[in-house]
């Protein structure tokens, strides 16, 4: 059961990298209406997965790339509403990390 737990967030990992990679392409091609539509797919994968630094890294750049399509479309308070997204869930990921160090979680 464990081993095919592993594999399916294993999977879902992949599928978030194809649709942020598409949302690259999306972004290079000036289509960000498109772009925003894949980091969100992919958003919505990753923040179904357990943080560890590899997803809080996909989350970083993906809450990153999406906030740079909405400067693009002048969505300003979008973009602003990412980036703190983005960071607060790399502060949440450390202070979890350091409280369960100080109580030996």
């Amino acid at each position: 059961l464990f081993q095919i737990l592993n594999t399916e967030k294993k999977t879902m990992t992949t599928d978030s990298n194809e649709l942020r990679e598409k949302g690259n392409q999306a972004f290079k091609q000036g289509q960000y209406q498109e772009a925003i539509d894949r980091y969100t797919d992919a958003l919505n994968i990753l923040t179904n997965l357990d943080l560890n630094d590899s997803v809080k890294t996909d989350l970083t750049k993906c809450y990153s790339n999406r906030s740079q399509c909405y400067i693009n479309q002048g969505q300003y308070d979008d973009a602003i509403e990412d980036a703190t997204r983005g960071r607060r869930r790399i502060l949440s990921f450390f202070s979890s990390y350091f409280e369960c160090r100080n109580f030996v979680c």
